[in-house]
């Protein structure tokens, strides 16, 4: 299985790691900008499910639908837009650099200030009954849970799922059911699913029942 950086990029980047070693350039920009606002909504959303998880699901619907002819991109995608915005202003230079310091005197790089504008952006979505009072937002320069920054991030985490995709090539999977399965083996809700891919679950549920019947007739019992 790919991971999303992978499959927008057609295979250049394994890893997001890869991704933000590079120098911000005209060509990878708006794919450094859509992971961004991804790792970006990902938080949020632990401490805002009403909008920033509304904002996340449109998103990733957005990157595997928005080349279809006369698909309406969602406003998900705005935080895309609004972190593509913010890094063209540093083109030449690495997200890992140096921003400038933040009200406590602390060194930020250009990735967590671009992690702090698109909280921002979502903050002014909200409906607040007072809006003169002080707005707190997420320090991600501490925050635990925030994807690391090192150039091969994600390189200690990486998985060996060519057995997984030998699996699914002997099933006979169609593509629509590889891609619910996918989201399935990703840790993906059901809920969240039948979002992203515009079905109903009962549909969901037919497929289920298709890759549990395909697995038993070319893998055997489960």
């Amino acid at each position: 299985m790919e991971m999303l950086v992978t499959k927008f990029s057609k295979g250049k980047y394994r890893n997001e790691g890869e991704l933000f070693s590079e120098p911000i350039s005209t060509e990878n920009v708006k794919l450094m900008g859509e992971m961004i606002a991804l790792q970006a909504l990902r938080t949020v959303k632990k401490y805002d499910m009403k909008i920033a998880d509304k904002l996340y699901i449109g998103l990733i619907k957005d990157l595997h639908h928005m080349r279809e002819i006369d698909y309406t991109v969602s406003d998900g995608y705005d935080c895309a837009q609004t972190a593509m915005c913010f890094l063209y202003q540093f083109i030449g230079r690495t997200v890992h650099e140096i921003y400038g310091k933040d009200k406590k005197g602390k060194d930020i790089t250009i990735k967590c200030a671009c992690y702090r504008e698109i909280d921002r952006f979502i903050d002014g979505l909200r409906n607040r009954p007072n809006r003169h009072k002080q707005v707190e937002y997420i320090d991600f320069t501490d925050y635990k849970a925030l994807p690391m920054d090192p150039v091969n991030c994600f390189e200690h985490e990486q998985a060996d799922f060519s057995k997984a995709d030998a699996l699914m090539d002997a099933m006979h999977l169609t593509d629509k059911e590889k891609e619910m399965l996918e989201y399935y083996m990703s840790g993906w809700k059901r809920s969240e699913i039948a979002k992203i891919l515009c079905v109903t679950k009962s549909c969901m549920d037919y497929r289920k029942l298709r890759i549990r019947y395909k697995y038993r007739t070319y893998i055997g019992e489960f």
